[in-house]
């Protein structure tokens, strides 16, 4: 399992969601099937779209080699963890964040992670991947 954080967030988070939600991949290609996990896509963008912050949202994604093959469950657990360990300690209403399954169809998966870089109860900026982010999320990689 690979886990990486991308270097967007000051765009349009609602280009990222429709991206997230295409049936087509960067290449051009056919997705083999696109699944929401977790979360509104565009209710995320919205808030992420309408922060005062130049970096608005965090993206980010969980890939498995084809080989891997998780199953259904597997992911799941790994999203749930995922989830547990970027907003630790807050509750799931303080965070705006979507999770969506891209399978492949070479038999690959990954899930691709959008959230809005705010804490919705405070207003308060919050970047679940700050530098150091290997550190706090190695771990969940390497437990999967």
């Amino acid at each position: 399992m690979h886990l990486k954080f991308l270097a967007h967030g000051t765009g349009s988070a609602r280009k990222a969601a429709k991206y997230l939600l295409g049936a087509m991949d960067a290449a051009g290609k056919e997705r083999g099937g696109v699944e929401v996990l977790r979360g509104d896509p565009h209710q995320v963008a919205a808030v992420a779209d309408a922060l005062p912050f130049e970096h608005r949202y965090t993206s980010g994604v969980i890939a498995w080699a084809p080989e891997d093959q998780p199953t259904d469950q597997q992911i799941e657990a790994v999203v749930d963890a995922f989830e547990k360990t970027a907003w630790a300690g807050l509750d799931f209403d303080r965070y705006a964040w979507t999770a969506v399954l891209h399978r492949e169809r070479g038999g690959g998966a990954h899930v691709h992670v959008l959230a809005a870089r705010c804490d919705l109860e405070t207003g308060r900026s919050l970047n679940i991947a700050p530098p150091g982010w290997e550190k706090t999320f190695g771990p969940l990689r390497d437990a999967f």
